[in-house]
């Protein structure tokens, strides 16, 4: 399998060894939140108690758009507990807002989410 580098950025390496050939080139897809391993291909597939945090939600909002609990939960992969608090204090802050049981980012959250952005690529 050939892994398309052509969206570098979304890649971070971690310290994780790959089951199958057991390779230490393990990279993170901050986008799906898989790990791949750039040597076989191979996918390891996240945790369902995978902690979540502002960020994940944020970019999870912006690239699905308004989503319910539950499907925020299965999209993030993490626990109840873990997404429940996160979402609350992403609301206190104003960068969620929640309409009839959906969330979707605010303009705020929109504003916030590019400057983290930035910060991750750099800019």
């Amino acid at each position: 399998m050939v892994v398309n580098m052509s969206h570098r950025r979304t890649l971070r390496f971690s310290k994780t060894t790959c089951p199958i050939c057991g390779s230490k080139e393990v990279a993170r897809d901050n986008n799906k939140g898989d790990m791949l391993c750039t040597n076989c291909g191979h996918i390891i597939v996240r945790e369902d108690t995978k902690s979540v945090g502002k960020f994940e939600i944020a970019q999870t909002l912006k690239r699905e758009g308004k989503m319910s609990f539950e499907k925020l939960k299965q999209s993030t992969g993490s626990s109840d507990a873990q997404l429940y608090n996160v979402v609350q204090n992403m609301s206190s802050m104003g960068l969620l807002q929640d309409i009839m049981g959906t969330y979707s980012l605010t303009k705020k959250g929109q504003r916030w989410y590019r400057q983290r952005l930035g910060q991750e690529w750099g800019y």
